[in-house]
């Protein structure tokens, strides 16, 4: 049997005679704008466009609800609880996810500490502090309730001469936002503590004497799960930023005081939350948000059609092939734009 060469047509080309074509006159097999044939460039077949499911995370699909009591309103997710005590002279209040969930945020108006632990026992004092800086007083209020709390940086937030201003007659001794980590019963968490500690030197008389005290204003926390304070923050600030007192709280206050003080009240004012949160995306809190992706076995990637971070399962790239250009993997500098939905297996 002699050699024999198989030959394929050229596009527009055909296997039989033109003057006979196996089909009526105007028509194809194919689209010709679409031949059948492969990409001469790619030598391969054209890959499907990528269509992802992507279930929405929760901070991105709340209902918002007001929340009132004698002393202030608030604006909270639906579901959320609050929790307050005190009155004009001192007010403590906390809004928190429920259930038991490490989420929520938190502030108290005023405190009095002592300088020491003698002086701490003589006034009936609940604490005191020996060098009176934001974190002593962080460290002192969460030593029984977690494993460990590790302050990673801090910053002198940019209204402190405001709130200066307001208590002309007593200086700030410290003020300061920190970001820190922290366990409690086992559970990793991390959050954002602010505080304005003013020196008293003549804050209570008894018995013929003059206390010096610490006067510690605006005791200020906001905290979540490792990993997840930078997609709940903007949940955290719109409750903050929602917060007032109500005209009960002001009338309390003048006849108490005589007078209306403004409470020197940092979630009143989202500077200090933003400069720490801002500052605290260093090398060290993204190897921090890698590893947590790592126990949990996630990969953040990219849409670069929506301009969307989205934490998705390991190995999502993997699946869904090298070609396409949709998916991408995140740089360590997108870490700090968190993320808004979950691709699953």
């Amino acid at each position: 049997m002699a050699d024999t060469q198989m030959t394929y047509p050229e596009e527009g080309e055909t296997f039989w005679d033109t003057d006979d074509p196996p089909y009526e006159e105007g028509e194809t097999y194919w689209d010709p704008n679409d031949p059948p044939y492969l990409d001469d460039e790619t030598d391969a077949l054209p890959i499907a466009p990528v269509d992802i499911e992507v279930r929405p995370a929760a901070w991105t699909d709340l209902q918002w609800t007001p929340y009132q009591c004698a002393y202030f309103t608030l604006e909270i997710p639906v579901g959320w609880q609050v929790e307050w005590d005190g009155n004009s002279e001192a007010l403590t209040w906390q809004a928190h996810a429920g259930d038991g969930s490490m989420l929520g945020l938190s502030n108290t108006d005023h405190l009095i500490a002592a300088k020491s632990a003698d002086i701490c026992q003589l006034l009936g004092h609940s604490f005191y502090l020996e060098n009176g800086t934001v974190e002593e007083l962080f460290r002192k209020m969460f030593a029984n309730t977690t494993d460990y709390f590790t302050v990673q940086n801090s910053c002198v937030p940019a209204n402190k001469d405001y709130l200066q201003s307001l208590r002309s007659d007593k200086a700030i001794w410290d003020y300061q936002s920190l970001y820190a980590t922290f366990s409690e019963n086992g559970v990793e968490g991390e959050g954002i503590y602010s505080a304005v500690i003013m020196e008293a030197p003549d804050l209570i008389l008894t018995g013929g004497y003059n206390y010096a005290m610490w006067e510690i204003n605006g005791v200020f926390t906001e905290y979540a799960p490792l990993g997840e304070l930078i997609n709940w923050q903007p949940v955290l600030s719109r409750i903050a930023q929602s917060f007032t007192y109500t005209d009960y709280y002001w009338q309390e206050m003048m006849d108490r005081l005589g007078r209306r003080e403004e409470p020197l009240s940092p979630s009143s004012d989202t500077d200090p939350v933003m400069e720490a949160f801002e500052e605290r995306m260093t090398e060290d809190e993204i190897i921090q948000a890698k590893r947590s992706d790592m126990i949990g076995e996630y990969e953040r990637v990219y849409d670069n059609e929506t301009g969307d971070i989205y934490r998705a399962y390991n190995g999502f790239l993997d699946d869904i092939g090298p070609d396409q250009t949709r998916y991408s993997a995140i740089t360590d500098s997108q870490y700090a734009d968190g993320y808004v939905g979950w691709i699953d297996p």
